[in-house]
């Protein structure tokens, strides 16, 4: 018996809509059990058949099914309550909750999302409205998404992707899930596109016309990309490209198929694109092969070579010497040897008989190299006259008419033709002139001689002599004067053949070929004479003496000599007149005799044609690049090894030997940086070289500079502003793009480092009284040159006004060069010199004042000499007193009071006469007369402290350091003592009373105390002894 006690409560229940629930209630003691909600009581079935809610036999509360609508909801707070008749108990609140959860959601991501790799995505989801709040969940193919270091799902239930990746692509669903059911949102189909990018990116073709070509463009992507090709440059050649697998291929390339191909793929994600040249190059082609020049010594010869190709091939000029570097490209000059703009005429000013020799005329370019070469020969001198017909024996009859033919042939100088009779053998020779003898003898122009009137005794040798620059030659005939000679019969010589034509040579023979006169021909019975000259030679010597045929072989010549050859046609009536002279020839210089001349020719003909390809140049670093190349056909015998050539734009040739045909690379050392540089390559064999194979061209990446600025200057502007400066670097000099330049300024350890890109800086801050340490580099982009030498900057006051100037030597030794304008040491000498000739001479002039050289004038003054009154030689300045001062009792002492600091002799003339006030009008004004003033004293016009002038000072001494300090102010004239008395016996200096001037030179307000009477200042001292 009592209050009844409540055994179960009731516990939260959530329910869907229409689902049968059960609030449990238990109690023990209880009469009566009713269940409130809200505060109201729960009508049940007990109470309204109707009702849905049934109050169970044990107190519980059973909901025969859930409602929530408007207007019969069973959502709310429940507690049950026992009671009886002692009273009642209460049970704790139970809350029925009716889930609820909507079919739609008020938001969800695009069911389809395209991004690329990388990129940043978020799902939206706002789940449907539900009660109580549905909880989020995402699905991804099936699979619940978990939170990692790329994917969060948001307090509001969005999911976010980072840096997304290809694995990220699926179907993602939003779940929504509460007591009422599950709800997912359509699904979402991620996919993670890759933009498109080159497996293999197309490569720059050279090639020769008609072959086929193929561009290699390969391309992955997500998805696939399409690949389409363009010419950038001109028109695509449709009929024979076409696109295969990505690639272009191209067949039968011509040359107007050279151009810039791009390959362009594209997919969702984005578009690439690569380029590549195709290059259809013509190998060169020498359109004008140089021919062989024969000039005189001092003469100018040009030799010409074109040559053409695509691209236009570099032309290069080998100079005919042992040194394999002697090559000239276009504009060089070398001497008086110079090649035109183009590079087609090598021209020699001034030819000597060095420059004699062979020239090759080379031309490479990427689609290969040619050659040609010619022969230049410079003679000394020019063969000497040959008569062409000359005088001939004749018999006449005294009273005949005689005609001596003299036809000189000389065509390096004009020729002077002179005649010579001589009576016999034995006899000497007379000349003959015009006129002489009467008129009998005529001389005409074309050389003969005339005699007329034919006497006895005019029978004799007569000689025909012809004299040029070149040599003399003559010729004589007999003439005989008999009574009963027959007439001789008029001769009838056979024409001149035509110009002897060089068909071989070698080192000893020659071969001649030429043609009868074309307007008479060969006659019957004729045959042909040949005539050499050789170079040192005074005559003209006959080679054959008998020769049937148009041709011959003239041998037992001398190796590595020039000569010159003629020939005439001979008859039985005589010679004809030579024919023109043949070109010089020069035989071969002596050969190797382990070769034969068979080995050599053939030698020529495999190495005249191309027989290497240089493939690839690659720069392995600043200052070396690897070179490969393959040979083409090649037999062990036609090469012995390869000259490999480095060519910069401004001609400077490097040459490598690299012997035998294994190797296939060679790795150039000693480059330049940042610079051009064109490769090739020339087989030989033996003393033979071939053409020169394709050539390749490469800049070399820029290194840091090799020097440092040289030139260094520092000025001191004024105090704590300096100016540096530094002469700027070149090009070679700098290796590279010249970025700036870095100035470090360092003190006792500390430094500051400053770059900067013009080749100065005013350093601003600096301390005084301090020696600085400057140094300056060069910068590129590859980093930082040396430094230069230090320069030692000293801020100390007496140093501001001086110009610093050094100039750093490129060897860089590490030593300290003192920034002034005299040698160092120079200082270190001239202090302890000065010292000791100040000791000396204050020591001297104390002993001679103690001998009492002017003890007996008490008025004798002493002066203190302020430097300021030794003026430099632009400028006098003087300040003093008007009247003599007694020193005070404190500076009875001193040694101002006692000493003369100069001698007697240096006093003299040391101070003008004194311009007394009151004797004259006009204001008082310093004056001084260069006539008076005695120049200063050897001894004391030293450097002083002050702003000076001098140029030929290197050290500077502070004499205040060493002079005993001017009193206070000095005492006031006796005035009993008249101004212009007689015995007054010391210096009266005037100055202004306006006038100031420390001692550094500076205009500056300066005030002493002074009495009463005095109106200046004192810069000059006049120092009396006392009285008794």
């Amino acid at each position: 018996e009592g209050l009844p006690v409540i055994k179960e409560h009731p516990s939260n229940v959530i329910a869907r809509r229409n689902d049968p629930v059960t609030l449990n209630c238990a109690a023990s003691g209880a009469a009566r059990i009713r269940w409130f909600r809200d505060g109201e009581e729960v009508i049940t079935s007990t109470q309204d058949p109707r009702s849905h809610r049934v109050l169970l036999p044990t107190g519980s509360l059973f909901f025969l099914r859930v409602t929530a609508t408007r207007r019969d909801s069973d959502t709310g707070t429940y507690w049950c309550v026992a009671s009886n008749s002692y009273g009642s108990a209460r049970s704790h609140n139970a809350t029925l909750t009716v889930a609820t959860l909507a079919y739609d959601f008020q938001s969800q991501a695009e069911p389809v999302v395209k991004i690329r790799v990388g990129d940043f995505v978020s799902f939206p989801c706002k789940p449907p409205k539900g009660s109580p709040l549905p909880e989020l969940t995402w699905l991804r193919d099936g699979r619940q998404v978990t939170n990692s270091s790329r994917i969060i799902i948001t307090q509001g239930g969005d999911l976010v992707i980072s840096q997304a990746v290809q694995d990220d692509s699926a179907a993602y669903v939003c779940r929504a899930r509460n007591a009422a059911g599950t709800r997912e949102s359509t699904p979402s189909q991620l996919t993670v596109m890759i933009p498109p990018w080159f497996v293999e990116r197309p490569a720059n073709v050279t090639v020769p016309p008609g072959v086929v070509v193929e561009l290699a463009c390969r391309t992955q992507g997500s998805p696939t990309p399409s690949v389409t090709w363009r010419r950038l440059d001109g028109k695509m050649p449709l009929g024979r490209a076409k696109i295969d697998d990505q690639r272009l291929v191209l067949e039968q390339v011509e040359t107007a198929d050279s151009g810039v191909y791009a390959c362009e793929v594209e997919n969702e994600a984005g578009i690439a694109s690569a380029q590549a040249s195709l290059t259809i190059v013509n190998a060169p082609e020498l359109t004008q092969r140089p021919q062989d020049v024969h000039v005189m010594v001092g003469e100018s010869a040009q030799i010409m070579c074109h040559i053409k190709g695509g691209p236009q091939p570099l032309v290069l000029w080998r100079l005919p010497t042992l040194d394999r570097t002697a090559l000239l490209i276009p504009g060089q000059r070398r001497g008086y040897t110079f090649i035109s703009d183009d590079g087609y005429t090598l021209t020699i000013e001034h030819a000597t008989t060095e420059d004699s020799g062979i020239y090759h005329c080379w031309g490479v370019s990427s689609g290969g190299g040619v050659s040609g070469q010619a022969e230049l020969v410079v003679v000394p001198s020019h063969p000497p006259p040959i008569v062409g017909v000359g005088p001939q024996d004749k018999t006449v009859i005294p009273g005949s008419v005689v005609t001596f033919s003299c036809e000189v042939v000389s065509e390096a100088a004009k020729a002077v033709i002179s005649w010579w009779y001589r009576p016999s053998v034995h006899l000497p020779s007379r000349p003959l002139s015009q006129g002489t003898d009467g008129s009998r003898i005529s001389l005409p122009d074309n050389g003969a001689l005339i005699l007329k009137n034919v006497h006895l005794d005019d029978a004799g040798i007569y000689t025909c002599r012809a004299r040029a620059d070149t040599g003399t030659v003559e010729q004589a005939a007999v003439l005989r004067v008999e009574h009963d000679a027959n007439v001789s019969e008029p001769l009838h010589l056979p024409a001149p053949p035509t110009k002897p034509r060089l068909m071989a040579v070698n080192q000893t023979a020659v071969q001649l070929s030429w043609l009868p006169n074309s307007q008479v021909g060969g006659e019957s019975g004729q045959w042909y004479t040949a005539e050499y000259w050789r170079q040192g030679w005074d005559e003209w010597r006959v080679a054959d003496a008998v020769m049937l045929k148009e041709s011959c072989v003239v041998s037992h010549l001398t190796p590595g000599h020039t000569y010159i050859f003629l020939v005439r046609a001979v008859n039985n009536s005589g010679a004809s007149f030579p024919s023109p002279w043949s070109d010089p020839v020069t035989t071969r210089p002596p050969r190797d005799p382990s070769l034969s001349v068979d080995q050599i020719r053939q030698a020529r003909r495999r190495l005249s044609q191309p027989i290497i390809t240089l493939t690839d140049a690659s720069i392995t670093a600043p200052h070396s690049v690897l070179l490969t190349w393959n040979f083409l056909d090649l037999t062990d015998e036609s090469v012995e090894g390869v000259l490999v050539y480095s060519l910069t734009k401004t001609g400077t040739v490097q040459v490598a030997t690299v012997l035998g045909t294994s190797s296939s690379s060679y790795l150039l050392h000693h480059l330049s940086a940042n610079t051009h540089y064109t490769f090739f390559i020339v087989p030989f064999w033996h003393s033979v070289e071939g053409a020169p194979s394709n050539s390749l061209s490469v800049i070399t990446p820029e290194s840091v500079p090799s020097s440092a600025p040289r030139e260094v200057r520092v000025t001191m502007l004024e105090e704590g502003l300096v100016l540096i400066r530094w002469s700027s670097m070149t090009t070679e000099e700098a290796q590279g793009k010249l970025v700036g330049y870095q100035v470090i300024i360092s003190h006792n350890g500390s430094q500051i480092t400053e770059t900067v890109v013009s080749p100065w800086l005013e350093a601003h801050s600096l301390l005084p009284d301090r020696l600085y340490t400057v140094r300056v580099a060069a910068l590129t982009g590859a980093g930082l040159g040396p430094f230069s030498v230090p320069v030692l900057l000293d801020t100390r006051p007496n140093n501001a006004h001086t110009i610093h100037k050094v100039k750093t030597e490129s060897d860089n030794s590490g030593s300290v060069r003192y920034a002034t304008t005299q040698p160092g040491w120079l200082i270190y000498v001239l202090i302890p010199l000065l010292l000791l000739v100040f000791i000396v001479t204050l020591l001297y002039v104390r002993r001679f004042y103690k001998k009492g050289s002017f003890s007996n004038s008490p008025h004798a003054p002493a002066h203190y000499q302020d430097p300021s009154i030794y003026p430099d030689q632009n400028s006098i300045s003087m300040y003093g007193e008007n009247k003599p001062w007694r020193p005070s009792e404190s500076d009875k002492d001193s040694s101002l009071s006692s000493t003369r600091l100069l001698q007697s002799h240096q006093l003299v003339n040391e101070y003008a006469e004194p311009r007394v006030p009151g004797l004259s009008d006009t204001t008082t004004e310093p004056y001084a007369t260069s006539a008076l003033i005695r120049a200063p004293s050897p001894h004391l016009n030293h450097n002083v402290p002050w702003k000076h002038h001098s140029d030929d000072s290197c050290v500077q001494v502070n004499w205040a350091a060493f002079l005993p300090p001017p009193p206070t102010c000095p005492p006031p004239l006796d005035q009993g003592d008249p101004v212009g008395s007689s015995d007054h016996q010391g210096p009266r200096i005037v100055s202004s009373s306006g006038s100031q001037y420390d001692n550094i030179g500076r205009f500056e307000q300066y005030e002493q105390p002074c009495d009463a009477a005095s109106e200046h200042t004192y810069d000059v001292y006049t120092q009396v002894t006392p009285d008794g």
